[in-house]
């Protein structure tokens, strides 16, 4: 699929927003199979107004719409012209491979538990390095266990050998992690991808399920629990996040190298 521009997706960005709101479509809830196209409205059913609860295109020139910046090394988070030929401007991550580097995100606090939609696009540029060194480009974070450690996202979506993957935790104990990975397929490089993730959050008393399309077309599911059912629901974070470069862990890579670039845009977060 063809890289498309800025403003025809913000055009289709708004166009689902719209159709949410009034109620128009449904908000997609069944599974299918992987790779299959999903529709998000089934005749004969009772559509799903949905309410936008967060929503950032970038167009301000900043990324003051986000509750906190957080960049961990030589970093830098700028907003800059849409690659790939698009009109209007994105959010521009970028990391170093300097061997202090590791962090580059933007987050919003927690929206609450139920049932979201969370859309986004991202572009990784077609010089990106692939690598072993698995990097999560959006996370859904939550907060420390019940021994004070951290712990890793519920949910994130990584690239890794130029690859995309969904990773999925969840508690089997306190302190105890149990993990999914689901794979979504090859990245293709120099492209705007368009995502959206349906995320129903598990509860201690009720299981949760995961939806992700990618281009229109479902590329992965997961059902069950997905968070560490804390007092607060997971927040979403968005940018480069490469934890095994972070000097602290003292995992060896060699360094040097172009930085490390993403960008971001039409970020909306509908409660359905």
């Amino acid at each position: 699929m063809s890289a498309v521009t800025t403003t025809a997706r913000r055009a289709a960005g708004t166009a689902l927003a719209a159709a949410l709101l009034t109620g128009t479509l449904a908000a997609p809830a069944a599974v299918a199979g992987s790779g299959t196209a999903v529709s998000t409205a089934t005749a004969g059913t009772t559509a799903t107004a949905g309410t936008t609860v967060f929503a950032d295109d970038f167009e301000s020139g900043t990324v003051a719409n986000w509750t906190r910046q957080r960049v961990d090394g030589n970093g830098s988070i700028t907003v800059a012209g849409a690659p790939a030929g698009g009109s209007g401007l994105a959010a521009r991550f970028s990391v170093p491979n300097d061997g202090q580097s590791y962090r580059s995100e933007v987050a919003v606090n927690a929206l609450g538990w139920g049932s979201y939609r969370f859309a986004l696009a991202d572009y990784l540029p077609a010089d990106w390095v692939q690598t072993s060194t698995e990097t999560i480009v959006a996370q859904w974070h939550g907060y420390p266990l019940s021994d004070g450690s951290d712990t890793k996202p519920p949910i994130a979506l990584t690239v890794k050998d130029g690859n995309w993957r969904l990773k999925v935790h969840w508690l089997t104990g306190p302190t105890t992690v149990a993990e999914a990975v689901v794979p979504l397929g090859a990245v293709q490089f120099g492209h705007w991808n368009q995502w959206a993730f349906d995320i129903t959050w598990s509860t201690a008393t009720t299981p949760g399920s995961i939806t992700v399309l990618r281009d229109g077309v479902q590329v992965g599911a997961h059902s069950g629990l997905n968070n560490y059912h804390q007092n607060q629901a997971p927040y979403f974070k968005t940018g480069i996040y490469r934890a095994n470069w972070n000097p602290a862990k003292g995992i060896p890579y060699p360094t040097g190298g172009p930085d490390v670039v993403l960008y971001s845009d039409s970020v909306a977060v509908t409660k359905y």
